[in-house]
C-alpha cells in the first residue's frame, strides 16, 4: 500500500512538471508578441514565477518520491547492468538538478533584478535582460525535453525491456 502511495505521488509529481512542458511554449509566445510592450515585465515575471514553482514541486517532489521508491523496491541506485531504464533516469535527474543549481537559477536571478521592482514600467528592459531571457528559453527548453525523455522512459521501459 505503502509503495503505491508514494508511486502515486511519483506520477502526479511527474504530471506537474510535464504542465511546465506544456506550458512554457504560450508563456514563452506572449512574451514575444508584447515585446517592448506595456505588460511585457508583467509576462516575464509570470513567465518565472509559474516555470519557478512547478519546477520547484516537480523536482523535489520527483526527487524524494524517487528516492523513497528506489531505497524500498530494491533497485538501486545507478545499476546500468540490472536496469538501464533507471539508471538512465537517474543519471538524467543528476544533469538536471546541476543545469536548475548551476546555471537556471543564477539566470533567473539576473534577469529578475533587470525586470526590476515596478512592473508595470513601460521602459523595455536591458539588452543584457533580453539576453539572460532567451538563455533562460533554452535553458527551459532542455530541461523540458529531459522531463519528457525521463517520462518516456518511465512509461516505456515495462515494453521494451528491463
Amino acid at each position: 500500500m505503502y509503495y503505491y502511495t508514494i508511486l502515486t505521488l511519483h506520477i502526479v509529481f511527474a504530471g506537474i512538471w510535464l504542465i511546465n512542458f506544456a506550458t512554457e511554449p504560450v508563456l514563452r509566445w506572449q512574451i514575444l508578441t508584447n515585446k517592448n510592450k506595456s505588460g511585457e515585465r508583467k509576462f516575464i515575471s509570470l513567465y518565472l514565477t509559474f516555470a519557478n514553482l512547478l519546477g520547484m514541486i516537480g523536482a523535489i517532489g520527483i526527487l524524494t518520491t524517487g528516492i523513497t521508491l528506489v531505497l524500498n523496491s530494491g533497485y538501486g541506485f545507478f545499476r546500468m547492468t540490472d536496469n538501464h531504464w533507471l539508471a538512465t533516469k537517474q543519471i538524467l535527474m543528476i544533469v538536471l538538478l546541476i543545469i536548475i543549481g548551476a546555471v537556471l537559477v543564477p539566470a533567473a536571478k539576473k534577469l529578475r533584478s533587470a525586470l526590476g521592482n515596478d512592473l508595470e514600467s513601460g521602459t523595455p528592459i536591458s539588452d543584457e535582460g533580453y539576453k539572460t531571457l532567451g538563455k533562460i528559453f533554452t535553458l527551459n527548453k532542455v530541461i523540458n525535453t529531459i522531463v519528457l525523455i525521463n517520462f518516456l522512459f518511465a512509461i516505456t521501459h515495462r515494453y521494451f525491456g528491463s
